[in-house]
């Protein structure tokens, strides 16, 4: 059975500001967190299934944001 993979993209502070990044690569640059949480649900709605992983300033885990199908965030 073929399952597909999730697209993986992270939202993650660097240097004072905001990377979007897929596999270690860095997609776009931002000096704002939402702006690149922004940036980072606009590319997972379009390639899903996809998830986003968003940092706090400290790198710790924040949250993560399915899109498509997939598995479903506990609450």
């Amino acid at each position: 059975m073929h399952q597909s993979a999730h697209q993986q993209y992270w939202v993650s502070p660097i240097a004072g500001d905001w990377d979007v990044t897929r596999q270690n690569e860095v997609l776009s640059h931002h000096g704002r967190k939402r702006d690149a949480v922004n940036a980072a649900a606009r590319l997972a709605q379009a390639n899903q299934p996809s998830i986003v992983t968003i940092q706090r300033r400290d790198g710790s885990i924040e949250t993560r944001r399915f899109y498509g199908k997939g598995p479903v965030a506990s609450r």
